[in-house]
């Protein structure tokens, strides 16, 4: 009987680690499988960024990446409201119209690019020299390539060409047209101006037959280019995992940021983008965006970006980002964990 009576015991002790919250560790646990879309390399990293498993601490364990490729920031919001990415490499427009319109529970949880900050690069609209557009208004009648209606780069256009009492359909025409095809169709004069990239931009301008008519920065100042967002219930139902999965990843970006690994880091983004590493040498340098030490977005300034673009008629109506749909606790705890390693 005493063996009897021991033996439930055992299985009762057992039962309440199975089913008590945060009784069995994360390490014996399902990895949480984590979504992430993304839509531009080297600016996004989010495909290298779990390269390096050296410095991921708990990835395989508490949790897994699945980064997914989309054309920009806005056909995210369509792959999130059906359930098939869990976060999203978003513009500040699109965060307004992935809340007003899909009705997104959508929170911004973290830095991914910053366009304009100090001396830091700023995303470039270019020409062709030899356009004879040597302003905003001669683009009058001419056709502008954006990489996807609303994203963060045909917001700053729209924006420049505002400032310049110049509207959509009745100055100029846009044309869709993905990131790496707009250096070919404004060679081809089938667009007369595009957003153009980096390395491109620098490439494009060594050659002298390119020229920047403005960048993003002198339509809209220092702007949170893009950033990561997540969706408020995954936020909720993984917490504990996901608290993991932002320490490796503000780990990652800082590994991939640190000059003493810039050479590394440009291999690793150059195998996979299938380029020379030498074309890539700008990454992580003043000629590259700025990225946040920690993560930690601006959130300041993706609601004036989301109010340029009301007042643009990109967006039937504004939000406010803080504190309805901005969660930056994921990124606070990863920096309270690193800097408490160090």
């Amino acid at each position: 009987m005493a063996t009897r009576r021991g033996a439930l015991a055992l299985a009762a002790a057992l039962a309440a680690l199975i089913i008590t919250p945060g009784g069995i560790s994360a390490a014996h646990a399902d990895p949480v499988k984590i979504r992430i879309g993304w839509s531009t390399m080297p600016g996004h990293l989010i495909p290298v960024l779990y390269s390096k498993p050296e410095i991921l601490k708990y990835y395989g364990k508490s949790y897994t990446v699945e980064p997914i490729r989309f054309r920009g920031s806005s056909p995210q919001i369509t792959a999130m409201a059906a359930g098939e990415i869990d976060m999203a490499a978003f513009g500040p427009l699109v965060l307004a119209l992935a809340v007003t319109n899909a009705r997104l529970d959508a929170k911004v949880v973290a830095d991914i690019i910053q366009d304009g900050v100090g001396d830091y690069h700023s995303e470039t609209f270019m020409v062709r020299a030899d356009s004879g557009i040597g302003k905003v208004t001669d683009m009058k009648g001419k056709r502008v390539g954006t990489n996807a209606i609303g994203s963060a780069s045909d917001t700053a256009m729209r924006a420049m060409f505002r400032k310049n009492n110049m509207q959509d359909k009745r100055d100029y025409t846009m044309v869709e047209v993905a990131f790496p095809n707009i250096p070919a169709m404004i060679d081809e004069k089938k667009i007369d101006l595009g957003t153009v990239l980096q390395p491109m931009s620098d490439q494009l301008l060594a050659t002298g037959k390119y020229k920047v008519l403005f960048t993003s920065k002198d339509a809209m100042g220092p702007s949170q280019l893009v950033f990561l967002t997540a969706n408020g219930k995954f936020l909720n139902d993984n917490r504990q995992a996901l608290m993991d999965f932002f320490e490796d990843h503000v780990r990652a970006v800082r590994w991939f940021t640190d000059p003493k690994n810039h050479d590394e880091a440009v291999k690793i983004i150059a195998n996979f983008m299938q380029q020379p590493p030498e074309t890539l040498g700008y990454l992580f340098t003043k000629e590259d965006y700025f990225r946040d030490p920690f993560m930690v977005p601006n959130v300041k300034a993706i609601q004036e970006s989301i109010d340029i673009a009301v007042d643009l008629g990109l967006a039937p109506r504004g939000i406010k980002v803080d504190p309805d749909y901005v969660d930056l606790s994921f990124v606070k705890e990863a920096q309270k964990r690193i800097e408490a390693s160090q």
